[in-house]
């Protein structure tokens, strides 16, 4: 393994992915939230995996009982046999009772099937929608690939957003605008950076439906083109900084280019869930925010039309 595992990772693809290291060294159980009840943590689909050293990747509630699922797991390994457990309300495990007060099904499988979770992780891997059906889940679970967001802008708007996508562990694509803020985004560790040279030799498009695109400079003649091709792509969401004028101006622009009026509506702005923000950290949490939204939103309806 060429690196410690994330111990809270959340992402299924990471979780697998974990999974299929540790098991070119020996057995790793494999736990999926199965159902929940009430209040909980995580969702059902939610994946851990535990080594038979005890080493875990991922996690099943805030907390409460994740150590004896752990433990639970390594028993599992052990024995060779599945373990369906429940967790809060009409749980056996009287003495670890969910503060949320609802409940937690899952089911550990100490020998998953490897070429079926190697399937699932290339596909999420591939950047696409994805099943994990395993013996003994009553159901496959449906997983969608990891949130990308692609930034074209230049100044303190567009690296305030790109650390805060760092450190949320989503993809991560960056474009500048100036080379001022190239040298800035590479000292901040953005190695592969792009540079923008010219709006009539844009960078090729590989936006798919589960990249946001973001335009966070101003600019009439780029905004124009980079946003065109945005629009061409199959990017789930799309926005660009700028009060309400500037978006009046913006949709005028774009029209006058040709765009048809349902294109021109797939550009938000302005943009963000608080309006108005004027210091670029806050306006990033704001832009992100609204850019989960729209991603939960797009996980919920797969195949609605933007």
């Amino acid at each position: 393994m060429a690196g410690p595992a994330p111990l809270y990772a959340e992402h299924p693809q990471d979780v697998l992915g974990q999974w299929l290291a540790w098991r070119q060294a020996g057995p790793v159980a494999l736990v999926v939230v199965a159902a929940t009840e009430g209040g909980s943590v995580r969702s059902p689909g939610a994946l851990m995996a535990v080594s038979a050293s005890g080493l875990k990747c991922g996690y099943i509630s805030g907390g409460c009982v994740d150590a004896d699922v752990v433990l639970q797991a390594r028993q599992a390994i052990e024995e060779g046999k599945p373990r369906s457990l429940r967790y809060g309300t009409g749980s056996p495990f009287i003495d670890m009772p969910l503060p949320c007060g609802g409940a937690i099904d899952i089911m550990i499988l100490p020998d998953a099937d490897a070429t079926e979770i190697q399937r699932c992780y290339g596909a999420l891997a591939a950047r696409q929608r994805a099943y994990l059906s395993l013996p003994g889940l009553d159901a496959p679970f449906s997983f969608t690939p990891k949130l990308s967001i692609r930034i074209a802008g230049r100044g303190a708007d567009a690296l305030a957003l790109a650390r805060l996508v760092r450190a949320s562990g989503y993809g991560l694509s960056l474009q500048l605008r100036d080379g001022e803020d190239v040298d800035e985004a590479k000292r901040d560790g953005f190695m592969d950076v792009v540079a923008l040279q010219s709006p009539d030799s844009l960078p090729d498009l590989s936006d798919d439906p589960w990249t946001a695109f973001i335009l966070m400079f101003h600019d009439p003649d780029w905004e124009a083109a980079l946003l065109k091709q945005a629009l061409s792509g199959k990017a789930f969401y799309v926005g660009a900084v700028g009060s309400r004028r500037t978006q009046e101006r913006r949709r005028a622009r774009l029209a006058e280019d040709g765009l048809s009026t349902t294109s021109i509506d797939r550009v938000r702005g302005p943009i963000g869930l608080i309006p108005s923000m004027r210091d670029a950290t806050m306006l990033a949490i704001s832009a992100l925010a609204e850019i989960i939204a729209a991603y939960k939103e797009t996980q919920l309806s797969p195949f609605a039309k933007t």
